[in-house]
């Protein structure tokens, strides 16, 4: 089923309870409006009642300082906690220098976190472990 939105395909399958996006590309001057695409991620997990999330980051560009996006990271975490969100799989990019700046900035998200969280190389993958736990 897809979600209605005008910023982010949000395809949500009630059997799996499983919402899958694409994470939104963020640059300086585009801030407000991933602000609002993220906001959107989060209103469809509580409208929905989402307990499983799967992040495609693919093809994401981010194109701010790691310290801003640790930012609009920490608030979308900080959103996620007042969800019954579960579990987070993020489809990793090909680039090994953006793959580097994640994992540095969600070790610390996930020793805070309740939520589990695991990227994976492909979206089969991810798919496997959201559909068995």
């Amino acid at each position: 089923m897809i979600i209605p939105n005008n910023l982010i395909r949000l395809e949500y399958n009630p059997v799996t309870d499983i919402l899958v996006v694409e994470w939104p590309d963020i640059y300086s001057y585009t801030i407000s409006e991933a602000n609002h695409t993220l906001q959107a991620i989060i209103n469809a997990i509580k409208h929905y009642d989402v307990k499983k999330l799967l992040i495609d980051g693919r093809r994401t560009i981010i194109g701010i300082p790691q310290s801003e996006y640790e930012i609009i990271l920490q608030n979308f975490s900080r959103e996620l906690k007042d969800s019954r969100l579960k579990m987070v799989a993020r489809i990793e990019s090909e680039n090994a220098t953006k793959e580097l700046q994640m994992k540095q900035l969600t070790s610390s998200f996930k020793q805070k976190a309740t939520i589990d969280y695991q990227s994976f190389a492909s979206v089969s993958e991810a798919l496997a472990w959201l559909e068995i736990n």
